[in-house]
């Protein structure tokens, strides 16, 4: 790899300028990187092809480091270039230059693809997150957001209005990301997941054996591809220039935070839980999220549509657990976003597995959770579990490409690491975990994918994925759009 990048510091010191608006042709970019292979390809090609255009970062540049790495710092990519695209026809050039010259690339945009399948080694990174750009007509009630649009953004944007779309509750996460795999937060049993209020998308798709093009996908054109974008996962089949959601008025709701410092107490509170919030009204949205046993915490926080009055009511099963500290507090829902979701997601090196519970764990699933969280030592380990139904489970499953809609509620653990001897720890920890939890548990969010998983598109997708890959076939037969759990065409 140092060769490689030396070689790539000492070709761009000539031809490359500096990082910003610019462009750097084929024959510069293909003299390097991958060596005679990547040369002899790329002279094979057309004597005008396209050029790189947008905000380009090269290895040689200050920002270099910065660029090239995502949130989860556990993967370290050394792309050729990373190609910050400032409109559409940015994206076009980008895909049209790297099917001409048979250059690997991935698709990125808020950095949080957690298995680093957004950044490539010794290729292009196409990165769309300086394209911010956020319309809202009230009147007819939708959005329209570029695809380097965060959740916070358009939360803000949207909330300062009165209006919401239900997204999840991570500060910097991309909307794109986040809808193109389904979306789930607390919004999600009042107002369906994220991708239940996409309208449209405008996508750049690929054209021919070499060439790219921008489509509009919705219920009039394309509609395949607009089932497939909602739920059917990033990378698959294009890129994504903005986006049109239908937007949801939301009125004042309730913020609430249940902390529990007696951890022996986990067990009894995950029965009562699991018994309560996938069965509460559709306004009531439930974090269930327990510590290891070395940090000692458990925690229970969310959002209510509804009063206080109500609220206690719902939680007071809990309450009566311990001695456990409560705040409740009526607050727009911008505001309780926030609050949900603090200033800062920090990047780390981290591993997340994912499960749907479809039926309530037993007292055996109970007691692996609580066995596994009580093993880890302290490196950030925790359960992250998210009610379901309401609004979601109203939605037939093959009515979009996001499938799974009928489960109590989703399941999510995870642990953090510096050395490579926390890093062996933590994997194996969660590995464990999983085996544990599989007699009980089905399938995997795709927006929350694992590298380990065998039969992933299952997982994944259901019964969904054969027309996905019918879908991928009619938009990228050839299968330029790929990374290790892409959609395969027929």
């Amino acid at each position: 790899m140092e060769a490689t990048r030396r070689n790539v510091l000492r070709i761009l010191a000539v031809g490359a300028g500096v990082a910003g608006a610019a462009t750097i042709s084929p024959s510069a970019l293909a003299a390097y990187g991958n060596g005679a292979a990547l040369r002899e390809s790329t002279a094979q090609r057309s004597p005008h092809p396209g050029r790189l255009t947008g905000r380009l970062v090269f290895p040689d540049d200050a920002d270099y480091d910065n660029a090239r790495l995502g949130w989860n710092r556990q993967f370290s990519p050394y792309p050729l270039v990373i190609v910050f695209c400032q409109d559409a026809q940015d994206v076009i050039n980008a895909i049209t230059w790297c099917r001409r010259h048979d250059v690997a690339f991935r698709a990125r945009g808020g950095r949080h693809a957690l298995e680093g399948w957004s950044a490539v080694d010794g290729g292009v990174i196409i990165d769309v997150s300086d394209m911010q750009e956020v319309e809202v007509d009230t009147r007819a009630r939708q959005v329209t957001v570029q695809t380097g649009v965060t959740q916070d953004q358009v939360v803000e944007v949207l909330g300062e209005r009165g209006f919401a779309i239900p997204t999840g509750a991570e500060v910097g996460v991309g909307v794109a990301g986040v809808t193109l795999g389904g979306g789930i937060g607390q919004l999600c049993r009042s107002l369906g997941v994220t991708s239940d209020s996409l309208m449209g998308l405008d996508i750049v798709i690929p054209e021919g054996e070499r060439g790219a093009r921008l489509v509009r996908a919705d219920e009039t054109q394309h509609a395949d591809l607009l089932w497939a974008s909602r739920g059917g996962g990033g990378g698959n089949f294009g890129i994504a220039t903005s986006y049109t959601f239908r937007i949801h008025p939301v009125s004042d709701v309730v913020v609430y935070q249940i902390t529990w410092d007696d951890w022996r107490q986990l067990g009894r509170l995950f029965r009562i839980w699991q018994e309560i919030a996938p069965f509460a009204d559709d306004g009531f949205g439930s974090v269930f999220n327990p510590k290891t046993r070395a940090d000692g915490h458990i925690y229970c926080n969310g959002i209510y549509r509804g009063s206080e009055y109500r609220l206690r009511e719902i939680v007071q099963p809990l309450l009566d657990v311990g001695d456990p500290q409560v705040t409740m507090e009526t607050m727009s829902y911008l505001d309780a976003w926030n609050e949900l979701a603090g200033t800062t997601d920090p990047p780390r090196k981290t591993h997340i597995p994912s499960a749907w519970v479809y039926d309530l764990l037993p007292d055996e699933g109970i007691d692996a959770v609580y066995r596994h969280l009580a093993e880890l030592p302290d490196l950030g380990g925790e359960v992250w579990c998210l009610n379901w139904g309401g609004a979601v489970n109203r939605i037939p499953t093959d009515a979009t490409a996001f499938f799974h809609r009928r489960p109590k509620y989703y399941m999510e653990w995870s642990g953090n690491w510096e050395t490579d001897g926390e890093q062996k720890v933590v994997l194996s920890w969660t590995e464990q975990f999983r085996q544990a939890l599989l007699p009980y548990v089905k399938g995997s969010y795709v927006n929350v994918p694992d590298s380990s998983i065998g039969d992933w598109a299952t997982a994944y997708y259901g019964d969904n994925y054969a027309r996905l890959r019918r879908i991928k076939t009619t938009y990228d037969p050839y299968e330029f759009f790929q990374y290790e759990q892409s959609i395969r065409p027929y």
